[in-house]
């Protein structure tokens, strides 16, 4: 079994907490984490990318755990994010990497891709698809969407209020949220138009499941009592602002071979029909997986089944 280390690395004006196994001279894999996350997410899957001869990392990213942030919105922006990744990439002492995201972080790893091309020699996405370019700005296209229904990602838009609602009681809230969009969870997840809050959708569950144990759960609460939740939320805060930066840019096209895994049971999947549709279209070399039984947290709940499918991949793009 490779041993996880974890260290410090500055990178992009930030001090990033890493965690990686496998040899430093080995080809690099990058993990990058959603919300609400950090670099325990991918637990199950860096020993098993070490084993197979990769230099497996993965950050707390911007905002999150023992790496922090800035708490201005702006500085959220995925034009930011995905310098810090290109920054990460060259402190590592790598030209290139296989970039792997979930949630955000597979948005993060299509415009790292997107943006410096030169420095993802493949990639895998999980959770999130691609859709190329957005013709408004997010947030204009949720409110037509949900009108005045509550929406997670509206609600977040909201200065001081959504952090207010997580930090009362990180434990709570992590344990409900991992719940809730897991495969075991979603019969359960019923939003109602006039909730005020992220949880009140979210039931409590009895026991942990086997994929987050309570000693995993405690990692996870231990970070988030660390940073807060204004870093992670910020991601959102700072969308529109992102749609600005991007929307005329000409280069949606991505180039370099790329897997998508999704859950057939996750809710973030089947809100995004449309950019999955849209997806061949922008990725040209690209292979489409869903997995049944799996929710929103895929490589953790189904993690052999994930590192089967990146291992297939990886071996096929390294020839």
């Amino acid at each position: 079994m490779a041993f996880i280390r974890e260290r410090q690395l500055s990178a992009n004006g930030l001090d990033f907490f890493i965690a990686e196994a496998g040899e430093t001279g080995q080809p690099l894999v990058l993990c990058l984490h959603g919300f609400p996350e950090c670099w325990a997410s991918w637990r199950y899957q860096l020993p098993v990318l070490a084993q197979s001869g990769y230099h497996a990392v993965a950050p707390d990213l911007r905002g999150y755990g023992f790496t922090g942030g800035p708490v201005e919105v702006e500085a959220y922006r995925q034009s930011q994010l995905a310098a810090d990744v290109a920054a990460l990439i060259e402190a590592m002492g790598h030209e290139q990497a296989i970039v792997i995201g979930h949630d955000w972080g597979s948005a993060l790893t299509w415009q790292v891709a997107r943006c410096y091309p030169d420095k993802v020699r493949a990639l895998v996405s999980l959770s999130v698809p691609y859709g190329g370019p957005a013709p408004v700005p997010p947030t204009q296209a949720m409110r037509k969407l949900f009108g005045d229904g509550f929406f997670y990602m509206l609600y977040f838009q909201q200065p001081d209020r959504p952090e207010q609602e997580l930090e009362k009681d990180v434990d709570d809230s992590l344990r409900r949220m991992f719940h809730a969009l897991s495969a075991d969870g979603i019969g359960d997840f019923r939003v109602k138009p006039d909730d005020t809050g992220i949880l009140q959708a979210m039931p409590r569950p009895e026991v942990q499941p086997r994929w987050m144990r309570e000693e995993d759960l405690a990692y996870y609460v231990e970070r988030f009592r660390h940073s807060g939740f204004t870093g992670p939320v910020n991601w959102y805060r700072a969308m529109d602002m992102s749609w600005e930066e991007s929307h005329q840019d000409d280069n949606w096209q991505i180039p370099m071979p790329a897997l998508f895994l999704g859950g057939m049971q996750d809710p973030v999947v089947m809100f995004s029909q449309k950019a999955l549709e849209r997806m061949p279209d922008y990725v040209p070399d690209l292979r489409t997986v869903m997995l049944d039984h799996c929710g929103h947290w895929i490589q953790m709940e189904q993690a052999a089944e994930v590192n089967r499918e990146i291992l297939a991949f990886l071996e096929e793009v390294d020839g």
